[in-house]
């Protein structure tokens, strides 16, 4: 199956070393199931990472992946992050 994306979708999709230039971990994709979550990372280095629940990273553990988000937990904090604008 394949669908064209509309001209100002594709341009902003596109937009060469956007994520790159966050200066922060970043949340660039949410996939699997709900009994079976996963998300992808960007971290400030420019490494993608896959976690699922438990896993840690460099924001600290995850503890929860949802359709929206990924909560990570660090000492005793919690942090939201969802899909960049």
């Amino acid at each position: 199956m394949s669908a064209k994306s509309p001209a100002s979708v594709a341009e902003k999709a596109t937009i060469p070393g956007v994520l790159h230039t966050r200066r922060r971990l970043t949340l660039i994709g949410l996939m699997g199931t709900s009994t079976a979550p996963s998300a992808l990372l960007l971290t400030r280095s420019g490494r993608t990472l896959k976690v699922a629940p438990g896993d840690r990273t460099p924001g600290g553990k995850v503890v929860a992946i949802d359709k929206s988000g990924i909560v990570l937990q660090s000492g005793g904090s919690q942090t939201r992050l969802t899909m960049p604008d």
